[in-house]
């Protein structure tokens, strides 16, 4: 395939990383001639750099329309089409992967089509064979410690990422990915820091900056989650979510008048939204207004009886006056409903039940021993001790 002069000079802006000049040089090369194969596959190249995917598939589809056979264009489509969950194109990427002269897009798309379609162990083979083709290639090491995470293989997936991180340098995924491992392994601190680093990479990501904050709380360390959202909010000065995370982390930091002003104006903004009258629910009722408190939990409730969170506070508070814990129940059993499995439910309504109903209240209990948050199946441990002594 004979390559322009242009489609050689954009090729070489691209591996600058000049995706806007490249761009450019290829258009201006298919200006000169609309068949030029070169550029055709290198503009469609950058457009799936970009993820650009209309875009890309129009130009691949130009590419295909002159050559019928052309092994990466056929792949490249294949693995849109995949992506987008048409099974039957594993078939043809694996076949297109296992020519004898197949390069590294086909087996890296076989690769990441297997990896959408949840096939974790041949997903591993595959990327692990387009590793070889290119070793240290950021974007392959990132989808092949998806595939090994997919795979439970943990470490293995950690150690990846963070290969992927110092071979990119500038791309904040690998990173993010990283640190949610590190969750998964129990390594809240480290995964604090690797997020502070994503963060410096891609500063005005506000979604990295959210996640950081919120593992903040997990950490019991709401003063920098607290910066993190007024980081948010200097960026997006009408984010209901980015004010919300502010009162939250104010909350968590004890400083319920900061709270209360702040969630506040977010229910201002955003005066249907459950999450933010259940978090103003709590600040009330830590400043011992629990009028208040039940009127907004109320209000969400009646918004989404299936709401878990508004279901949970709504019974706790209401079990807590004389004679409440029938419209507890009440409450309980529409959250229930929806959510079977779960175990803060399952722990308020054997709460309720304890003093009506001891054998139902025991099946509940016993289903909130199985939580994996600690202080639940604590609580439940003993109020199933508690209900079998009875």
């Amino acid at each position: 395939m004979a390559v322009s002069k242009q489609a050689s000079s954009a090729a070489r802006l691209m591996k600058q990383g000049l995706l806007k000049d490249a761009a450019i040089e290829f258009e201006r090369a298919l200006k000169q001639d609309p068949k030029d194969a070169a550029a055709l596959l290198g503009l469609a190249r950058l457009r799936l750099a970009q993820h650009d995917e209309p875009a890309a598939r129009e130009v691949l589809q130009r590419l295909v329309a002159q050559h019928p056979t052309h092994p990466e264009a056929l792949s490249h489509l294949a693995r849109l089409d995949a992506e987008q969950g048409d099974a039957r194109q594993l078939a043809v990427l694996e076949a297109l992967a296992a020519q004898p002269k197949a390069g590294f897009f086909e087996v890296v798309n076989h690769g990441r089509a297997l990896l959408a379609h949840h096939q974790y162990p041949a997903a591993i083979a595959a990327l692990e064979k387009a590793l070889a083709l290119q070793p240290g290639n950021a974007q392959t090491l990132t989808y092949l410690g998806m595939a090994l995470q997919g795979d439970k293989q943990l470490d293995r997936a950690l150690k990846l990422y963070l290969e992927a991180a110092e071979a990119s340098r500038t791309e904040h995924l690998p990173l993010l990915l990283a640190a949610r491992v590190q969750v998964l392994k129990d390594q809240v601190g480290a995964a604090l820091q690797t997020l502070q680093k994503a963060i410096l990479r891609s500063p005005r990501e506000t979604a990295l900056i959210r996640e950081f904050a919120t593992l903040c709380f997990v950490a019991g360390a709401p003063e920098p989650a607290i910066k993190a959202a007024i980081d948010i909010r200097l960026q997006q000065p009408d984010n209901a979510d980015a004010i919300y995370l502010h009162g939250l982390a104010s909350f968590v930091a004890g400083k319920d008048a900061d709270a209360d002003r702040i969630l506040r104006e977010a229910l201002a903004k955003v005066p249907d939204n459950a999450m933010v009258r259940i978090a103003l629910a709590k600040v009330r009722r830590r400043m011992g207004d629990d009028a208040e408190a039940q009127k907004l939990l109320e209000a969400a409730h009646t918004s989404d009886p299936s709401d878990v969170g508004a279901a949970n506070d709504l019974a706790v508070l209401l079990m807590s006056k004389p004679g409440g814990a029938a419209n507890a129940r009440a409450v309980l059993a529409p959250a229930l409903q929806a959510h079977p499995d779960d175990a803060g439910l399952h722990l308020n309504q054997a709460l309720a039940l304890a003093d009506s109903d001891k054998a139902q209240a025991r099946t509940h209990a016993q289903k909130a021993q199985a939580s994996t948050d600690k202080h639940v199946r604590e609580q439940a441990d003993r109020l199933a001790a508690a209900l079998a002594g009875k």
